[in-house]
């Protein structure tokens, strides 16, 4: 079977003997790569490469040029004010993970944890994969405390320092693979973020901010002095190996990494038609604010049946292939029969809440 990402079919990988698991020792990858766009492409030929069985568990640390990320579920002009980012020329690309729209810079700095998912949960003793937000977020929370400053988790997937977000994280499963990605705000533009974003009343409706300069900060803004962000990465790899009881060894990409990062580069990431995809019209549109973010619910009805549907914000999902086939199974059921679909399914609570309460609200 071809395996898909997000319905885009990628690189194909040659069994090789480079998983490491046994060795307790992780590849630390610092690869130097800041275009956006070829980011993306290596972030998703290394979890293919895990899935693969060719890939080494990998902590990957880096920086990228300004730019805009944007959730797999979302649409940039919905969140992002497009005609500024293309006339200051500021990159928008869309993750292949879940949540919000977030703006990058040389100022943050961002990890990706990649390891077969089976192993790492077993390692940290998890069942679920919410339960590893909490549980690696403790070393960005040490990192912080080693410069001086308290910060704490804010659920789900959030770190914040007297109330502002200073991190946040995403994950991905993909078959056997797993991913775990965070950044970490250093010394980021928040003018240029504010500038950028443009989130919905929505998203920040419990949380006391109207906006996303008021609603982040910076950890030199919270130490009152300026960081090296080498030092800031240092101090993280060394949580990270207590937290993860793993050696690291620094090593580049292998060649056939390489090559499926550059094939998903051309085909994929740097295509504008996988960040600017095409809408579908739909007669129903109904959002709410779940624990993990913001979920909309667009239906299209044809008599009692749904005829076609459609789920778009900044929640968190890791396992998108559920998520699709939930969608999926609404095709031509009633609306109850839709229900039944989502409390039969396995998605995460937080969403299968909120899509109940959603189907409920147009059953009224």
């Amino acid at each position: 079977m071809n395996k898909s990402f997000s319905g885009v079919q990628g690189a194909v990988f040659q069994k090789s003997p480079l998983v490491t698991e046994g060795k307790n020792q992780w590849r630390l990858l610092k690869d130097g790569i800041h275009d956006p766009f070829r980011h993306f492409a290596v972030e998703e030929a290394l979890l293919r490469g895990i899935d693969d069985g060719v890939t080494s568990p990998t902590l990957r640390l880096r920086q990228i040029e300004p730019s805009v990320w944007i959730g797999v579920y979302q649409y940039p002009d919905e969140d992002v004010d497009v005609n500024y980012c293309g006339a200051k020329g500021i990159k928008i690309v869309r993750r292949p993970n879940p949540g919000g729209a977030v703006y990058q810079d040389g100022g943050s700095f961002c990890y990706s944890l990649f390891c077969p998912k089976e192993f790492l949960f077993k390692g940290l003793n998890v069942r679920e994969a919410e339960q590893l937000y909490p549980l690696i977020g403790k070393a960005v929370i040490e990192t912080c405390r080693d410069f001086g400053v308290k910060a704490e988790l804010s659920p789900v997937n959030d770190i914040t320092i007297g109330g502002r977000k200073v991190y946040g994280s995403a994950q991905v499963e993909f078959y056997s693979a797993f991913v775990h990605s965070g950044t970490l705000l250093v010394k980021t533009d928040l003018e240029e973020m504010e500038k950028c974003l443009k989130p919905s009343r929505l998203k920040f409706s419990d949380k006391g901010f109207r906006d996303v300069k008021s609603r982040v900060i910076n950890l030199c803004e919270a130490v009152g002095r300026d960081i090296e962000i080498a030092e800031v990465m240092d101090k993280l790899v060394s949580h990270m190996a207590e937290l993860l009881q793993v050696d690291f060894y620094e090593a580049g990409l292998s060649a056939a990494e390489v090559q499926a990062a550059d094939a998903l580069y051309r085909e994929k990431y740097a295509a504008p038609g996988w960040t600017f995809r095409k809408k579908d019209a739909h007669g129903v549109v109904v959002s709410t604010k779940a624990r993990s973010g913001v979920i909309t619910l667009e239906v299209s009805l044809e008599g009692d049946a749904i005829a076609g549907a459609h789920i778009k914000g900044d929640f968190l999902v890791p396992d998108q292939g559920e998520l699709n086939r939930v969608m999926d199974d609404f095709k031509g059921k009633t609306l109850s029969g839709a229900l039944e679909v989502v409390r039969s399914g396995r998605l995460p609570a937080d969403v299968r809440e909120a899509l109940d309460e959603l189907l409920n609200g147009i059953i009224k």
